[in-house]
């Protein structure tokens, strides 16, 4: 096969991958809006992690899926799930208040696969040192997802997994537990609960 019918396969492979998860969040789209607490939540965690250099993030979330942790995992210690909320099977749209004037660009689908198919190209050409800076740290580590977020009873502790979007074949996650500290919230006061590379499926 061609260079040029791989590319092709690619992106259709791609294309039809972010329909499919365009169609499931259709099918289980909220209905209501982000409420102060979430919006904070959000807010105060892509303030904190501007500082990883990320230019954009993804103006939809994505379902919440804590099958694969542990109900005695360390992160977990004293978060009991506030079970009166289920977890949302659907998502959010995320607006430009999350963004507190931070000079990131919330996207839509359509822009994410032409990022990724960029990046692809990018490192195709030029290779994965291309993606780094003179400190061989990553200049830029992709497009950020946010999930829904998981509260426990006391709504002093927060769950939600980011996932950077590095490529068509490339992401990596994180299960992070928030805790609100003062009026904030942070990730400072506790371990990752997970974190996952996966170069199959490269959404979340």
């Amino acid at each position: 096969m061609t260079g040029l019918c791989k590319s092709a396969s690619l992106g259709l492979l791609l294309m039809i991958l972010l329909s499919c998860r365009s169609s499931a969040s259709d099918a289980h789209s909220s209905e209501t809006t982000l409420n102060s607490e979430q919006l904070q939540v959000y807010a105060d965690f892509i303030q904190s992690f501007s500082k990883t250099n990320f230019k954009f993030l993804s103006n939809e979330t994505f379902p919440l899926d804590l099958s694969g942790l542990a109900k005695d995992a360390a992160c977990l210690r004293g978060f009991q799930l506030d079970e009166t909320k289920e977890l949302s099977k659907g998502g959010h749209s995320l607006g430009p208040d999350v963004l507190r004037g931070a000079s990131i660009h919330l996207i839509g689908q359509r822009e994410e696969l032409a990022i990724l198919k960029q990046r692809d190209a990018e490192v195709a050409a030029h290779g994965v040192n291309s993606m780094m800076n003179a400190s061989g740290m990553i200049k830029d580590p992709g497009v950020l997802v946010l999930s829904e977020i998981a509260f426990d009873k006391s709504h002093h502790l927060a769950v939600l997994k980011y996932v950077f979007l590095c490529g068509s074949h490339c992401n990596s996650g994180v299960v992070l537990v928030l805790e609100k500290v003062g009026s904030r919230w942070t990730a400072a006061t506790r371990r990752p609960c997970s974190v996952a590379i996966n170069r199959e499926n490269p959404l979340p």
